[in-house]
Parts: C-alpha cells; sequence; structure tokens
C-alpha cells in the first residue's frame, strides 16, 4: 500500500505474539472472571511446580500462558519486555554456580 511502510519479515513474529497474548488475555478474563494479577501469580507458581517435578512441555506451556493472561491483563507487551530485559541481561558479569546449579548476576 502507497505511503505505509513496509512490513518487514521480522516485525512478523512479534505481531504473531502479541496477538497471541491478546488471545490469551481475552480468553483467560472471560473464563476467570475473578482471576487477578495475585490469583494469577499464585496459580503460576503451582504450574512452575509442576514444570519441575515432570519437565513435561505441556507444563512449560502452562506457565507461558499464565504469564501471558498476566501480562494481559497488567497491561504491557510480554514480548517487548523480555527483550528489553535479555539486552540487560546479556550485559551482566555472572558469577559461579550455587550448590542447586543456578547461576546468578554478580550485583554492583
Amino acid at each position: 500500500m502507497e505511503g505505509m511502510p513496509e512490513e518487514k519479515e521480522c516485525d512478523k513474529p512479534h505481531q504473531n505474539f502479541s496477538k497471541f497474548q491478546k488471545e490469551v488475555g481475552t480468553w483467560g478474563n472471560e473464563t476467570f472472571t475473578k482471576a487477578h494479577p495475585d490469583s494469577i501469580i499464585a496459580h503460576l507458581r503451582r504450574e512452575v511446580t509442576e514444570l519441575q517435578n515432570s519437565h513435561r512441555p505441556e507444563e512449560s506451556a502452562d506457565c507461558l500462558i499464565l504469564l501471558l493472561h498476566h501480562a494481559h491483563r497488567v497491561g504491557y507487551d510480554l514480548l517487548e519486555e523480555a527483550k528489553k530485559k535479555f539486552e540487560i541481561i546479556k550485559k551482566r558479569k555472572w558469577g559461579e554456580p550455587d550448590k542447586e546449579g543456578v547461576v546468578e548476576h554478580i550485583k554492583k
């Protein structure tokens, strides 16, 4: 279309993710009418425990769906926030693994 910026191929995944976030969030709001940000996070904690116990892909999906619902409910673009945070963590210095194998960034 004349006068419109050309859509780049790299923009499409973000558009698709944002569209999926809106779909999940709208469904979550309509289905779980009493849900609020804290209840969504409480549910997420339970799903993370299930993921930790099973390492099953569908448990990862449950966690992602809850994060998408939370983002929609609170009003932020999860992918955009993840991209910004990733740029920050790429610049950090990292310590040694703890007894659980967790490596945290070195705090200044």
